[in-house]
């Protein structure tokens, strides 16, 4: 009798912890926050053709996916963001997909550079 008594308690209590845990883990996002929370990751430079180097790039891994930082569009510098490496980071930021990561003029002599989305980062939110 006891024993069926605690198999009851346990299972009252393991089921009435799921019953809570998706509402607990929804966030929705508000659209007028203005600053975003992402994860400060780094990526080893990968080339046009697909070869990875030694040199380290900074990205924000916000839900599933990673955004290349463009620094010299930023208004914070790399020293800045390393303090918060492998960690969170509320930044106020923007997503832009309108250029190239490795160009940072308007000088189009350039002819080679990675495109696809990225971020610009406005301020670190504390």
């Amino acid at each position: 009798m006891k024993s069926l008594v605690l198999i009851l308690s346990i299972s009252l209590i393991f089921f009435s912890s799921c019953k809570n845990a998706p509402e607990a883990n929804i966030k929705e996002k508000d659209p007028n926050a203005k600053y975003t929370t992402c994860e400060l990751i780094e990526k080893p430079f990968v080339n046009k053709r697909g070869i990875s180097t030694d040199y380290m790039e900074l990205y924000l891994r916000c839900s599933i996916q990673d955004y290349f930082i463009k620094l010299c569009h930023s208004n914070v510098d790399e020293k800045a963001l390393r303090k918060y490496l492998n960690k969170s980071i509320s930044v106020e930021m923007e997503i832009r997909d309108d250029g190239m990561w490795d160009i940072c003029t308007d000088d189009p002599t350039y002819a080679q550079s990675r495109t696809g989305a990225y971020v610009v980062i406005k301020k670190i939110v504390d």
